[in-house]
C-alpha cells in the first residue's frame, strides 16, 4: 500500500485496488464530459476524467478523515485509514463505549461528504455550466450526493448501519441484537444492489454494471457478517480473565533435553514449560509449536533452551489482568505463551494465546 502520510498522528494509506475504481470512473465519465463540454477532445476528456477520479478519491479520504477526527476527539484511537476499491475505512481500535459516541463517529464522515457536495453545487452554480470546470463540479456534486445517500442506507457495514445500531443501543437494545439487526438490513441492501445491477440492460454498460454491482453486493454481505463477528468478539473482551485461562506450568532446567522435558510434562499433566537457570530463576518460556516440531529422533539431543523464548518484560503478566487491559498487553508483546505471576511475584502458571483466542471465539 502507498502511504499518504499521517493525519492527527494516524497513518493514511491508499491500496493498489483503488486503481480499479479509478479506471472504472475514467471510462464511465470521459464520454459524459465529452458530451457535456462542446469542442472537448477525446484525450482531454479522458485526462479530465482521470482528474475527476483523483478528486473523488480525495472526497472519500476527507470522509474517512471526518470519522478519524471525531474518533480521536472522543478519545478512541484509530489504527490507520485506508482508501481502497470499495471506498475507505477508518480502523478504530476497540469499541466505542457509548451509543452517542458511535453515532457521532458514524455521522462525522457523511457530514463531511454533505459539506463537499454543497461546495460542489455552489461552485457549479457560480460557473458557466458548459465549461469543463462546470461539468466536473456537476459530476462531483452528483457522485458525492449518490455516494452519501447510499452510504446512509441503514445497513452494516455502511455508516447508515452504524447509525441504526447506535440508535438501537440508545433505546436499550443490546449490542449483540442491534448489530444483528443492522447486519441483516445490510444484507438486504446487498441483495438489492445485486438485483438492481443485474437488471440494467444497457448494451454498453450492462455487463460492467452487473460485475461492479456483484462485487459491491459481495463486499456488503461479507462486511455485515464481519461486523457481527467483531461485535461478538468485543463483547467478550470484558469477560476475559487471566486467572480463568491459566495452564499448569512446569519448571525445568534449560539444559534438559526435549525428550525428557516432554516426558516430565506428560507425566505431571503440565501444559506449559518454563526454563530456569542454575539458580532456579525463570529465564525462558518453551514455545509449544517449536517443541512439538522437533523430530522424535532429535528430541533426546535437543535442549529445551533451543525451543524457548527468553522471558522479556512483556512476557510476564500479572494474574489479576483482565478485559481490555489483557488484550492490550498481548498486543504490545505478541507471543504464543506468557509467564503469569501472582501479586507477590510467585509463579501462577502459563497463559497461551491460543487459549485466549479460543475464549474470544467461543459461543456466548
Amino acid at each position: 500500500m502507498l502511504s499518504l502520510g499521517r493525519f492527527l498522528g494516524v497513518p493514511v494509506f491508499i491500496a493498489p485496488s483503488w486503481l480499479v475504481i479509478a479506471v472504472f470512473f475514467t471510462l464511465v465519465y470521459a464520454p459524459v464530459l465529452s458530451d457535456a463540454v462542446p469542442g472537448l477532445s477525446g484525450s482531454s476528456a479522458y485526462g479530465a476524467a482521470i482528474g475527476f477520479s483523483l478528486a473523488l478519491a480525495l472526497c472519500v479520504l476527507a470522509h474517512e478523515l471526518g470519522h478519524t477526527a471525531m474518533s480521536i476527539r472522543l478519545g478512541q484511537p484509530v489504527r490507520r485509514v485506508v482508501i481502497f476499491v470499495m471506498g475507505g475505512v477508518s480502523e478504530v481500535e476497540g469499541q466505542l463505549n457509548r451509543p452517542r459516541d458511535e453515532l457521532l463517529v458514524a455521522a462525522a464522515g457523511p457530514f463531511v461528504s454533505i459539506v463537499i457536495t454543497g461546495l460542489a453545487l455552489a461552485g457549479y452554480v457560480s460557473t458557466t455550466h458548459s465549461t469543463l470546470v462546470g461539468a466536473l463540479l456537476m459530476l462531483l456534486f452528483w457522485t458525492n450526493l449518490a455516494l452519501t445517500v447510499f452510504n446512509l442506507l441503514p445497513g452494516l457495514p455502511l455508516d447508515g448501519g452504524r447509525l441504526l445500531r447506535a440508535a438501537l443501543n440508545a433505546m436499550g437494545v443490546s449490542s449483540h441484537t442491534s448489530t444483528s439487526i443492522a447486519a441483516w438490513t445490510g444484507r438486504v441492501v446487498a441483495v438489492l444492489v445485486l438485483v438492481l445491477g443485474v437488471s440494467i440492460r444497457d448494451p454498453q454498460w450492462g455487463t460492467t454494471s452487473a460485475i461492479f454491482s456483484a462485487a459491491l453486493a459481495f463486499y456488503l454481505w461479507v462486511g455485515a457478517g464481519r461486523a457481527e463477528r467483531i461485535t461478538a468478539l468485543l463483547d467478550r473482551i470484558p469477560t476475559l480473565r487471566v486467572a480463568d485461562l491459566l495452564r499448569p506450568g512446569l519448571f525445568i532446567s534449560d539444559d534438559t533435553s526435549v525428550a525428557e522435558a516432554l516426558s516430565r510434562a506428560w507425566s505431571g499433566s503440565a501444559r506449559g514449560l518454563v526454563t530456569v537457570d542454575s539458580q532456579g530463576h525463570p529465564i525462558g518460556i518453551v514455545d509449544e509449536a517449536r517443541i512439538g516440531a522437533v523430530p522424535p529422533e532429535r528430541r533426546p539431543w535437543t535442549r529445551v533452551a533451543e525451543v524457548a523464548r527468553p522471558i522479556e518484560l512483556g512476557l510476564v503478566l500479572p494474574v489479576e489482568l483482565e478485559g481490555q487491559a489483557l488484550v492490550e498487553a498481548i498486543r504490545a508483546t505478541p507471543s504464543r505463551e506468557y509467564f503469569v505471576v501472582n501479586s507477590d511475584g510467585s509463579p501462577a502458571g502459563i497463559l497461551s494465546s491460543a487459549d485466549l483466542a479460543a475464549a474470544l471465539q467461543s459461543p456466548a
